[in-house]
């Protein structure tokens, strides 16, 4: 069957190790009508539903994890290597926290803490943009949970949004289709409450700017696929 007659297949990799966000891809699978997701939680199941699709994905999106990119912990290096060579086939990716610092560490990037205390961001936080990309507006103010950052990008990727707290919030591979974010666009109330994540009772849509976020991304990559 030719590729432009079956909906896009979006392999969702969540690499939790404790909850899984379930939520936020079901967000995501509401939000997407017109594309095939799937849903992978390797950290707990191990490799076999991403090694035995039968419908190979289109493109990947990488959820965050209370894992450090650095742990080596089993599940991880065989994990890291089958994005890698996705990577390499010329896969759309979107890495998402853990997702985002993955990206960059594939390619010789740093990771480390945000702070000396090494203390754990969590709230709303505003991205302004520097580039132009399948995001929109000048900036976009994003749920924030996370200790660890890029600390150094890869020469190959460039930076795309940036916060006073966070260089390198939004980056790109310049010659690739693989984006990350270092915020938590796909996230919903339940990620709110399974993190404990403050917010101001003031704040009218802290969902709104995110899930426009990623529907532009599903956009793009049907676009891209129908051009």
């Amino acid at each position: 069957m030719s590729s432009l007659l079956r909906p896009l297949h979006i392999a969702v990799i969540d690499p939790g190790c404790r909850v899984p966000e379930l939520d936020n891809y079901n967000r995501l699978v509401l939000g997407c009508p017109e594309v095939r997701l799937s849903y992978h939680l390797p950290a707990l199941f191990g490799m076999s539903s991403l090694q035995f699709l039968v419908q190979k994905p289109d493109a990947l999106i990488i959820f965050g994890s209370s894992a450090s990119v650095y742990d080596q912990l089993p599940w991880q290096e065989e994990l890291h290597l089958w994005i890698k060579h996705e990577i390499e086939q010329g896969l759309p990716i979107l890495g998402i926290c853990y997702g985002h610092q993955l990206m960059a560490h594939l390619f010789g990037g740093t990771i480390g803490f945000a702070t000396e205390s090494q203390e754990k961001f969590k709230g709303l936080r505003t991205v302004n943009f520097s580039k132009n990309g399948f995001w929109t507006g000048k900036n976009g103010r994003y749920i924030v949970s996370h200790r660890e950052l890029i600390t150094s990008l890869p020469e190959s990727f460039e930076t795309c949004g940036s916060s006073p707290v966070c260089e390198h919030e939004l980056i790109k591979h310049k010659q690739l289709p693989v984006w990350g974010i270092q915020s938590h666009p796909e996230a919903g109330p339940e990620f709110i409450q399974n993190s404990t994540i403050p917010l101001d009772s003031e704040e009218r849509e802290p969902f709104a700017p995110g899930q426009d976020f990623m529907r532009k991304f599903v956009q793009y990559l049907v676009q891209q696929r129908i051009q």
